[in-house]
């Protein structure tokens, strides 16, 4: 399309049009090619790029964009807030009119009524790339009981009812989550394959289980709720049951890699949470009991490990 067209269709300014589609070109997301008779410039996507930006694609990241724009981008023009105080409180005041507490989704579900849906369907996108290859990382085989705490759309559920499907497979979120869930399934097959049960994993017991799972989950929390939540684990289990986390890791000097190293500051300012190194979960787990630690980088995904160790 022109400049113009671009301008006319969405009712923007002509030239500020064709000076943000020129930036774009030059940091390489769009095409500018050129009639030969008129000289004018038509803009396109790659065809790469024009994958992602289609919801109605495989593995796009809209979703992605949408939450970007919702949430991350508010949040960020409040960083020098978080510096200063080394809390998201003041932070999500100021770019959402309301403080926070740890149960940061809760607010947010309340805030935005599309963003269990919205945030869910992001955290699909990602998962469907890494969980095939977590489910694979260990023989998972000895365990007959499976739930995904915290587990959301169900992701990584479904690729553990794939590769294990004599095992049970449960995922074990909020109810909003749950419900938002509903809509971003795989056929019918799958979804007999994993059952979705309601519950807040800090006040809930713990559907029963040999192996719990978290993915994306335990950057989420602060320290305090970190530690609650493994020794809850570790008391839900039976001699012989596991604990499965799927993380970003940063090496061990935390100088790389740079995807973690943003995600630290993402969790920083968006959860409360944090990025660790592969050390810290070991010495993590160990302090809550839990031995035979194993740490494996997830094929397919920038920095993504799965770390298991069992109950004695």
């Amino acid at each position: 399309m022109t400049a113009t067209e671009i301008a006319n269709k969405k009712k923007l300014n002509l030239d500020a049009t064709e000076r943000i589609l020129d930036y774009a070109t030059g940091l390489k997301l769009i095409k500018k090619d050129f009639k030969s008779e008129s000289k004018t410039a038509i803009y396109s996507n790659y065809p790469e790029i024009a994958e992602v930006l289609q919801s109605s694609k495989p593995n796009n990241m809209v979703a992605a964009i949408i939450h970007a724009s919702r949430t991350q981008y508010p949040l960020y023009q409040h960083l020098i807030t978080m510096i200063k105080s080394g809390k998201n409180t003041e932070t999500y005041k100021k770019a959402f009119g309301f403080e926070v507490t740890t149960e940061i989704c809760e607010h947010l579900y309340e805030f935005d009524k599309d963003y269990s849906e919205t945030f869910l369907q992001f955290m699909h996108q990602l998962s469907s790339i890494t969980s095939p290859e977590v489910a694979k990382a260990f023989d998972l085989s000895p365990f007959c009981e499976i739930c995904d705490l915290g587990g959301g759309s169900g992701a990584l559920a479904y690729a553990l009812a794939s590769e294990y499907p004599d095992a049970t497979v449960t995922v074990f979120d909020l109810a909003t989550a749950v419900k938002a869930a509903q809509k971003i399934t795989p056929d019918k097959t799958e979804r007999q394959k994993v059952k979705f049960v309601s519950g807040d994993f800090f006040q809930d017991e713990f559907p029963p289980a040999s192996l719990y799972t978290f993915a994306r989950t335990i950057q989420d929390w602060p320290d305090e709720k970190v530690h609650q939540l493994l020794d809850k684990t570790f008391k839900s289990l039976e001699s012989g049951g596991a604990i499965l986390i799927a993380e970003l890791l940063m090496n061990e000097t935390k100088t790389g890699p740079l995807y973690p190293l943003g995600a630290n500051v993402q969790m920083m300012i968006e959860r409360s949470g944090r990025q660790r190194t592969e050390t810290e979960y070991r010495l993590l787990l160990e302090k809550h009991g839990f031995v035979d630690f194993e740490c494996k980088f997830v094929e397919g995904y920038s920095s993504y490990h799965a770390i298991i160790a069992k109950k004695p």
